[in-house]
């Protein structure tokens, strides 16, 4: 079910259309070729509507990775130097001339053949240009509008699993100092600039299945967030939510959660004075 949480006029430039929605390539950064890559790779070949091709950007500058990947699409090698994530999806973004760009994250299953297809005709239907898939952590499957005066910060993409148009992200890169949650950082230029709609999509049958996902994780996450996307979260209010979540988590015993938000507070604090600093990597 369509849950619209956008009450403005704000319209896309470009909503999808035609031929044109179907015909896109697949995007996945990647330093490794796992189990898990293979079935991601195998869940969008069954897709009703599968990509054109298939792009990797492999940072692993491993000739051995290279020939496994070269078995299931293309390869772009990320270039001799730090790992960037924006630097990664702009890379693998020159390449492709088709017109829209499945980002998709090396941990991400698609186990429906018909999510891709059903959610793009609702885009479609709605008027939306910009799409994202999440798992439905509430246990039910629904769809959400989302656009400028709706915007929080955390939902406005995801480029774990995300359908953007080609041209859109050539025009505005993501931006390379960003050092994590570049794709909040998109989004927000994306409500600002072009008054666009995202639509999300939460399906039970679309699997984050990040090992790595931790503490520093979510710390740089949210530092970046209340820095380049949502300055909101560094008013305050918010600063003493994060310090009062770290006094009841040390309470309680949690002394891992309560370093957590501590580190995200004193970050948040200190971001009136100076950048934060972070650095883009895999975890």
């Amino acid at each position: 079910m369509l849950q619209s949480q956008e009450q403005g006029k704000g319209k896309v430039q470009g909503p999808l259309q035609g031929d044109d929605l179907r015909r896109y390539a697949a995007l996945i950064r990647t330093h490794a070729c796992t189990p898990l890559l293979e079935q991601v790779v195998a869940a969008l070949r069954a897709q009703t509507w599968p990509p054109a091709r298939i792009v990797f950007v492999d940072s692993s500058r491993n000739p051995a990775v290279r020939e496994q990947l070269l078995r299931m699409g293309e390869v772009v090698a990320y270039p001799d130097e730090a790992f960037n994530y924006s630097a990664a999806i702009n890379i693998g973004m020159a390449t492709i001339d088709e017109p829209y760009a499945l980002l998709i994250s090396a941990h991400v299953r698609m186990e429906s053949p018909t999510v891709l297809e059903e959610s793009l005709t609702a885009a479609q239907t709605e008027g939306v240009e910009v799409v994202y898939w999440r798992h439905a952590h509430l246990g039910a499957n629904g769809r959400a509008v989302i656009g400028p005066q709706t915007f929080d910060g955390y939902n406005g993409l995801s480029n774990a699993c995300a359908y953007l148009p080609t041209r859109l992200v050539k025009e505005r890169p993501f931006r390379t100092d960003v050092f994590s949650a570049e794709d909040q950082e998109w989004a927000a230029w994306y409500f600002r600039t072009r008054r666009g709609r995202v639509m999300r999509c939460d399906d039970l049958s679309v699997k984050y299945e990040n090992p790595h996902v931790n503490a520093r994780k979510m710390i740089n996450e949210e530092l970046a967030i209340a820095y380049f996307a949502y300055p909101r979260n560094r008013w305050p209010d918010r600063i003493a939510s994060r310090l009062g979540r770290a006094a009841l988590a040390l309470l309680r015993g949690r002394r891992e959660r309560a370093r957590m938000h501590w580190e995200i507070g004193r970050g948040l604090f200190l971001m009136w004075f100076r950048a934060p600093n972070g650095t883009s990597k895999y975890f």
